[in-house]
């Protein structure tokens, strides 16, 4: 990261990369659950 402030463009790009990964996540996460659920743990 450079000293510069960022500008609304990248911090748009930014949170939008933020969410999407967070979705990713959750998504890998609600997957594990559901499995070790459905398989009785």
């Amino acid at each position: 990261m450079s000293a510069n402030a960022m500008t609304p463009e990248q911090k748009k790009n930014n949170r939008r990369l933020g969410l999407i990964l967070a979705s990713v996540a959750v998504v890998f996460f609600l997957g594990f659950v559901g499995k070790r659920f459905l398989l009785g743990f």
